[in-house]
């Protein structure tokens, strides 16, 4: 009896604690609660070196951007490969204009996350990965399965963000979803979220 009590003990104390680190990895990400743009990396790095600046709005996607929508479902665009980031005073956080296209957007399934970040994360550059969000609080299944697949193929110089959509993304998903035709020259930009610096679009007053 004493030996099925210890057993039954160790077995208790085991899935207490499998469900306390899984309430940890679980725990929801409330964006307005961090920097516009924040590394929210948990891979163990260099404590010597400080934590990454916030991105200036010209690389704001990032080289792979996942937008989370408000029903969950997860798109992804890839970008090029980004050079050095010079930083001015003062920083400039207004994403730029990308010329981004509803053919751009992918729909990844959940179930493919994991292989399509293992075949997309390149090993000759810093990979730098945003995950925009719809939505303020992130805390579903597959956000939470985003974040680990994330985390697996990080390599030492990668970093991701989290940050709320941007107007370019609202409005490129909206039109993919409705599976109309999209004009950039016809939308009404609000110059206050989005910046011009090589393609200006011709705007509505």
């Amino acid at each position: 009896m004493a030996k099925f009590f210890s057993v039954l003990m160790v077995c208790l104390c085991f899935l207490n604690c499998t469900k306390k680190e899984n309430t940890i990895q679980n725990t929801p990400y409330v964006i307005s609660k961090h920097s516009i743009i924040s590394n929210i990396s948990n891979k163990p790095r260099d404590t010597n070196i400080p934590p990454p600046p916030p991105l200036p709005g010209g690389v704001a996607y990032g080289t792979n951007t996942f937008i989370i929508d408000n029903n969950s479902k997860i798109y992804y665009f890839q970008r090029e490969k980004i050079g050095r980031v010079c930083i001015t005073e003062p920083l400039d956080t207004i994403p730029y204009f990308i010329n981004l296209q509803p053919k751009d957007l992918i729909e990844i399934p959940p179930i493919a996350l994991s292989e399509f970040i293992k075949l997309n994360h390149k090993d000759n550059f810093r990979n730098i990965t945003i995950i925009s969000s719809k939505l303020d609080t992130l805390k579903s299944e597959n956000y939470f399965n985003l974040i680990k697949a994330i985390e697996s193929y990080l390599k030492e110089k990668d970093l991701y963000f989290i940050r709320r959509t941007t107007q370019e993304e609202d409005t490129v998903l909206k039109y993919k979803k409705n599976n109309e035709p999209y004009y950039s020259d016809i939308i009404k930009w609000d110059r206050n979220r989005i910046k011009f610096p090589l393609i200006k679009p011709k705007l509505n007053h």
